[in-house]
């Protein structure tokens, strides 16, 4: 009798489960959380936020000059369309912070932007990486790519209190969403793009004062140039606190 009672409860147990089990119910799920006391983690898809600066995708980009709109495509879910408007010279940035420098680029750490230029011509400047001050033309000092009005490709800058070493990556712009990345460690910056090495290592005028993650865009003539930013990505390794 006391096994036909234990069947019958197990039999009962069983019907009372789900018909489907997903990770979660059947094993702990990790956690997502980074270990602070030795790494700072950020990433930006703006799939959030609105097109008023200070408020751009959950991380809250502030936007300088230009104007901003968000759009998505194949393969892009949401991305941010920075603009410079039509008058000329205008030098449209987008950064993380609204007031002030906060990333040391002496610590080890990466950046990775996916932008698109939508009009690749001589009379377009991109830059893409970390810089202060993020508004000016060009910032004082930074670790970005580049790509000036007479460019053809994308250019890896260090760039340190108005001095810098520029090398030309061999890789061409194009109207293309493209993948910038580099690393800084203590050996220098090392450079990719869609993920193949280039420039080699930095090793010259890298910045020391503190920089902010950022994009410029600027139109020489008096006609409105586009920058799309579908990702960003911002790691921080080697903290102590």
């Amino acid at each position: 009798m006391a096994r036909k009672i234990l069947y019958i409860i197990t039999a009962l147990s069983i019907l009372a489960l789900p018909l489907f089990a997903i990770a979660s119910d059947v094993q702990q799920q990790r956690s997502t959380l980074y270990p602070f006391q030795s790494t700072v983690e950020l990433q930006e898809d703006f799939l959030t936020g609105t097109n008023a600066s200070g408020i751009i995708g959950h991380l809250g980009w502030t936007a300088a000059n230009g104007a901003v709109s968000a759009a998505s495509t194949t393969n892009a879910p949401g991305y941010t369309r920075r603009d410079t408007s039509a008058a000329a010279g205008t030098i449209a940035s987008t950064f993380h912070h609204i007031s002030g420098s906060l990333v040391d680029p002496t610590l080890n750490h990466s950046v990775l932007w996916r932008v698109r230029i939508v009009t690749n011509d001589n009379a377009t400047t991109v830059r893409a990486g970390e810089a202060t001050p993020p508004t000016t033309n060009p910032p004082t000092g930074g670790i970005y790519f580049e790509r000036l009005d007479t460019d053809t490709n994308w250019f890896c800058v260090t760039r340190s209190a108005g001095v810098q070493t520029r090398t030309d990556s061999t890789v061409a712009t194009t109207g293309n969403f493209v993948n910038l990345s580099y690393t800084r460690n203590s050996s220098g910056v090392m450079w990719s793009i869609d993920g193949v090495a280039v420039c080699g290592t930095s090793t010259t005028n890298i910045p020391t004062a503190f920089n902010l993650g950022f994009t410029q865009v600027i139109n020489t003539g008096a006609v409105a140039k586009q920058l799309d930013h579908d990702y960003f990505q911002l790691r921080i390794v080697g903290l102590t606190r």
